[in-house]
């Protein structure tokens, strides 16, 4: 009998990537699809359903497509709620759309959750039942593995640990909480606050130099500034995660995003943070690990939820 294999799609709002998976490897990696910002989703669909065609030639074995979108959607009837930042998508049944016209099995999730699923099924999280998975990037997301399963919550939105305050007079974001997390960590916030650490020590800091990149050179080469920028951004990260592990107790947080590339440096500060304000039975037999699957892991968790999700339809 064959392994299963199955299509993933990561949906990001500027390009979609897909990929022919089976047991966790990409056997083939598909065309990059642009992700249309007209509000034309019918166009941004049949390019989805050629795509699929087409890799179903080269793998007639493929049984299932498993889709990753950025956004809030109903994994129950496979719809597509709102993608706030992809114009025109809203209410749309984008599983029952692709199996009426592919004849394979389909599934849809949160992008988050998909890569929370490939990091605790193939990746970093792997033979732990309780991973919180947390991508560092423009935006801050999030994603539970709880007792072995992807945890959805009441209305499948479970997880926005980016969301969560971390100062309840901070700064105000997009969703009312003021002082969330993702207010303060994300690329743009980074390199603000780096300027800010800079200016309040009589120093002017480029914008190249400001770069996540640069910022981590610098503080390799013994910049106490870049450093102390680090363990700025590590402290406001700990702090926000012990939310979490007061709440969960998870036996493992997994950290991956273009933020975690920091490595050591940033997640040494958020250990000492975390050790700081949690009781030590909540982090001593606590792993804090990045994420191993990079950008693959979206096109990698889809492709597992298309064959393993309650919700699919065959």
């Amino acid at each position: 009998m064959s392994t299963p294999t199955a299509i993933g799609f990561d949906m990001g709002a500027t390009s979609t990537k897909t990929g022919v998976v089976r047991d966790g490897k990409i056997l083939l990696r598909g065309n990059v699809i642009e992700t249309r910002q007209d509000g034309d989703t019918e166009a941004l669909i049949d390019a989805f359903i050629q795509e699929i065609r087409r890799l179903k030639e080269w793998n007639p074995e493929i049984e299932a497509v498993g889709v990753g979108v950025p956004g809030i959607i109903n994994p129950v009837e496979g719809v597509v709620v709102n993608l706030t930042n992809v114009k025109g998508w809203r209410d749309i049944a984008l599983r029952s759309i692709i199996m009426e016209r592919t004849g394979l099995s389909g599934n849809l999730e949160n992008d988050a959750k998909a890569m929370a699923y490939a990091e605790w099924k193939h990746g970093a999280g792997q033979s732990v039942p309780n991973v919180v998975c947390v991508t560092l990037g423009t935006a801050v997301g999030g994603a539970l593995i709880l007792n072995g399963r992807l945890y959805r919550g009441a209305a499948w939105v479970a997880g926005e640990i980016g969301q969560t305050s971390i100062d309840y007079r901070g700064v105000d974001f997009v969703y009312g909480n003021k002082g969330a997390l993702e207010a303060y960590v994300g690329h743009r916030q980074i390199s603000a606050r780096a300027k800010e650490i800079y200016a309040e020590a009589g120093k002017t800091l480029s914008d190249e130099d400001a770069h996540l990149d640069r910022l981590c050179k610098l503080a390799d080469e013994g910049d106490e500034l870049a450093d102390k920028v680090w363990r700025d951004i590590g402290t406001k990260i700990g702090v926000g995660l012990s939310n979490v592990i007061w709440l969960l107790n998870p036996d493992r947080i997994v950290i991956g995003g273009g933020v975690a590339q920091a490595g050591e440096r940033l997640f040494g500060y958020i250990r000492q943070t975390i050790r700081t304000r949690c009781e030590q039975t909540f982090w001593e037999k606590l792993d804090l690990v990045p994420a191993t699957l990079g950008n693959d892991a979206g096109i990698i968790g889809a492709a597992a939820l298309a064959l393993d999700s309650e919700f699919r339809l065959r």
